[in-house]
């Protein structure tokens, strides 16, 4: 028998990953403080529960925390699982960990330890990895209704004068399978990053979806102007995550936005 599914922090990622797994006839239990998202997890027969009830049923479960460093929460929560020990647990971190780092990146880069942001998150890695989770870097979330396209569209997308590095992405959908794949397989301590094959700058990126969408080149700004996330030059590799037997339906940020903009068109 499957096991109880409790997710921690059901944002964009996890709210897609909730639906899909409870619409299966998985039992899936979830914490949200949206009231939008909660309402379309409890139509998808998920059981939205509060922070307690959730830390409550921890013992034997699946689990995987999404919650961010800044909740507060990953001393509470590292606390309670060092009693109650769920079957598998998944901790979603971020690619933002490798900071400066350039070219080829994977599991063995070093991490970035100079950004408040990076601190954070390593944090909580290290909080997470001795109880037993399998980390995953995830590198930009895009997807229907977020990503590079809303932003483009809504006019508020910016591109730097030089044309930017790359920036390495992963379909929301790629994402959730993913994290089908490391609860099943993953290895307790390991680390895992997550990314498609073809890392893009934000000028290639931006080019291909004016084309798309018959707009115009947004602005362009200083490259120092920018969130210190969109100044790198990074191609993350998931090719330790392909060992686990994961291949992403969207290799590259064409296949993904297509996907996305037509799943927004059927509304």
């Amino acid at each position: 028998m499957t096991a109880p599914l409790l997710l921690l922090g059901c944002g964009y990622t996890l709210t897609r990953f909730a639906v899909a797994e409870a619409r299966s006839g998985r039992e899936v239990l979830a914490t949200t403080r949206d009231a939008a998202r909660r309402s379309v997890l409890e139509g998808a027969g998920v059981h939205v529960v509060s922070i307690d009830d959730a830390l409550s049923r921890m013992e034997g479960a699946h689990v995987v925390t999404s919650v961010p460093p800044e909740a507060g929460l990953d001393a509470r929560f590292a606390d309670e699982l060092s009693r109650s020990r769920p079957a598998r647990l998944v901790y979603l971190s971020s690619t933002g960990v490798y900071g400066s780092a350039r070219g080829h990146v994977d599991e063995s880069t070093p991490v970035d330890k100079t950004s408040a942001v990076s601190r954070a998150r390593l944090e909580a890695e290290d909080r997470f990895l001795p109880l037993g989770a399998s980390v995953m870097r995830i590198s930009g979330i895009y997807g229907p209704g977020r990503g590079t396209s809303g932003r483009l569209k809504a006019g508020t997308l910016r591109i730097p004068d030089s044309g930017g590095g790359r920036l390495s992405r992963i379909h929301v959908d790629d994402l959730v399978d993913a994290v089908r794949v490391v609860l099943e397989r993953g290895a307790p301590g390991e680390v895992y990053c997550v990314a498609d094959r073809r890392p893009a700058t934000q000028e290639e990126t931006a080019s291909w979806l004016c084309q798309q969408l018959d707009l115009p080149m947004p602005p362009r700004v200083p490259f120092e102007s920018l969130h210190e996330s969109l100044r790198g030059d990074r191609a993350i590799s998931a090719a330790k995550l392909e060992a686990l037997g994961w291949t992403p339906r969207y290799p590259d940020f064409t296949t993904g936005f297509l996907a996305a903009m037509e799943e927004e068109a059927r509304g």
